[in-house]
């Protein structure tokens, strides 16, 4: 038992070293000895759990989505109307893009990699999804304008997630006019100021 949660534990410390070098360098200029060197662990270590960079990547994949659509779970299930379940659901994203790096690394790879149109491994059709069932369901219970069209709504919120996540990190001053720098803005901020001008499209108003 010991020796199969050391095993547990060190793939768990691979995939998430690939994901930090991953999301710093992409997966083309990641190689297995800088992952292994990150880790802390012989390339043999990471031989005997992954025979290539191509399944470290895949593992990186499922395990944001596994991390992304837990939190997108417990999302859904809470109580309330189901448009604030949407809500919720891109602020709960836009803060793991933020904190965790597997999530941002699955991201980056779903984008790199010709990835299967699977939730289980690509995080934005696995968003999608859960985007989409919500906004059923907020249709349903009258917190969505109705007659909206469920897939262009959950797409236009997938939209203001990626875009408040890429507005974090970009210097917009000059673009925007302004002569002086401004503070940068977090996603989280971001993500409200979206909001405001993007709910009265969707929701009726509180």
């Amino acid at each position: 038992m010991a020796k199969q949660e050391r095993a547990e534990r060190t793939r768990a410390n691979l995939i998430r070293a690939a994901a930090a070098v991953f999301d710093e360098v992409g997966y083309e200029r990641a190689t297995l000895a800088v992952i292994s060197d990150h880790a802390q662990v012989t390339k043999g270590a990471l031989s005997f759990h992954f025979a290539a960079k191509s399944d470290l990547a895949r593992a990186v994949q499922a395990e944001a989505c596994a991390t992304s659509g837990a939190a997108l779970k417990v999302c859904a299930e809470r109580p309330g109307p189901a448009f604030q379940a949407v809500v919720d659901m891109t602020y709960t994203l836009v803060g793991l893009l933020e904190s965790d790096v597997v999530t941002r690394a699955g991201v980056r790879l779903a984008r790199e990699l010709e990835t299967p149109e699977d939730p289980a491994v690509h995080c934005h059709v696995n968003w999608l999804g859960s985007l989409f069932q919500a906004l059923r369901r907020a249709e349903a219970d009258g917190t969505a304008l109705p007659g909206a069209d469920a897939r262009s709504a959950a797409a236009l919120v997938m939209s203001v997630i990626v875009g408040a996540e890429t507005m974090a990190r970009t210097r917009a001053d000059r673009a925007f006019g302004e002569a002086r720098p401004a503070p940068r803005e977090t996603a989280q901020e971001w993500l409200g100021r979206m909001w405001h001008v993007v709910r009265p499209v969707l929701a009726p108003a509180a």
